[in-house]
């Protein structure tokens, strides 16, 4: 199904010294979607540095004097993403593609390898695929509370099952700490989404290999996957802040605005 969206996203910063950012908030290059004119704006006008990686991550660099800064990036979006299925199946190991293998192990935020015997204890193994990942999800929701100011910069899916609390972000690493524990490979997704309610907020998901195909799923169940255009994807959310900021700077105002299109 193919859907459309406005995308207006605008940041604004205090600048108190010299500083460089690099932001990740442009529509990435994916197969699933596409976009029409880009428009990317600066106050005060400033010269860009671009780089897109081999996942279609685009990372912009300014370099900004103190004073207030702004960025906007507006754009249209095509997505056309279908949604999972049942008869979905998980793929064995040694069938996998190799460019999915990096997506089986732990990374920073996520120690997958600790996790094993939980995941089995809490998971099970009656289902398998895409039923297995939708169990991991129902487990994420009934077992860890959302909650806003509670996750940590650093956190970890242990110190998030520690507390039992967290956000999107949080959500998404417990989910693909247990897919991956289970042989699963999975990897993080952050995007812009449209919201009935908009928070001022990106949003956090991941995927699962299944059948030959990368699926999105949301764990949190805030957003359907279908509204969701990707900014990025990556092993966690380390590969993944829209905003690493080099010197100092106060964030005044966040606005990832975005509006469904008829047709």
């Amino acid at each position: 199904m193919l859907r459309a969206f406005e995308i207006d996203c605008e940041l604004n910063y205090d600048v108190q010294a010299p500083t460089t950012f690099l932001f990740k908030i442009e529509a990435a290059l994916s197969p699933e979607q596409s976009t029409g004119d880009e428009w990317l704006t600066t106050d005060p006008p400033l010269l860009l540095g671009r780089y897109t990686d081999g996942l279609g991550n685009r990372t912009l660099r300014l370099n900004v004097l103190p004073g207030p800064f702004s960025i906007r990036y507006r754009t249209t979006a095509l997505v056309q993403r279908w949604p999972g299925s049942d008869a979905l199946r998980e793929t064995p190991i040694a069938s996998l593609p190799l460019h999915v293998i990096p997506f089986l192990t732990g990374s920073r935020y996520i120690e997958s390898e600790t996790m094993f015997a939980d995941a089995v204890n809490w998971i099970g193994t009656s289902d398998t695929g895409f039923r297995r990942v939708q169990r991991i999800c129902q487990w994420v929701r009934d077992n860890v509370k959302y909650e806003i100011g509670t996750s940590l910069p650093n956190g970890s899916t242990l110190d998030v099952l520690a507390t039992r609390t967290g956000v999107c972000r949080d959500y998404a690493h417990v989910a693909i700490g247990l897919c991956r524990a289970l042989n699963i490979p999975a990897r993080f997704v952050v995007g812009h989404v449209f919201w009935d309610t908009p928070p001022p907020d990106f949003h956090a998901l991941f995927e699962a290999w299944l059948d030959g195909q990368w699926i999105l799923f949301d764990p949190t169940e805030m957003a359907d996957p279908r509204d969701l255009i990707r900014i990025g994807t990556g092993q966690d959310a380390a590969d993944l802040p829209f905003a690493t900021i080099f010197g100092t700077a106060q964030m005044t105002r966040m606005s990832p605005l975005v509006n469904h299109l008829p047709g």
